[in-house]
């Protein structure tokens, strides 16, 4: 999950972690992640692309991770070979998320 020396984990409500990254969703909503980079690949590690305000659920796999927001959207990021770039994939409406192995 690497170094979350400089990461807020304060008023966590929820963690999940995968091979190389974790994601922790707090109490007001927001979530933060940490973990890898290799060779320049985020391997869920760097979210700052990412929108994670008004998270309701997260998920990690082994190079990715996904928010389900409270409005039925969600957002996925990491290692694009596994599913780190999800923008030709419809993510509205969305009821549940998981995560295992390299996809999510």
């Amino acid at each position: 999950g690497g170094d979350a020396s400089d990461v807020d984990l304060t008023d966590v409500a929820d963690i999940s972690c995968g091979w190389h990254a974790c994601v922790a969703r707090k109490n007001d909503g927001t979530a933060v992640a940490w973990g890898d980079t290799d060779n320049g690949y985020n391997l869920g590690g760097d979210a700052s692309d990412v929108d994670l305000t008004d998270v309701a659920d997260i998920s990690c796999g082994d190079q990715v991770c996904v928010a389900r927001r409270n409005d039925g959207t969600a957002v996925a990021w990491g290692n694009n070979h596994y599913g780190g770039d999800a923008s030709d994939v419809d993510l509205t409406d969305v009821a549940d998320i998981s995560c295992g192995g390299y996809a999510c």
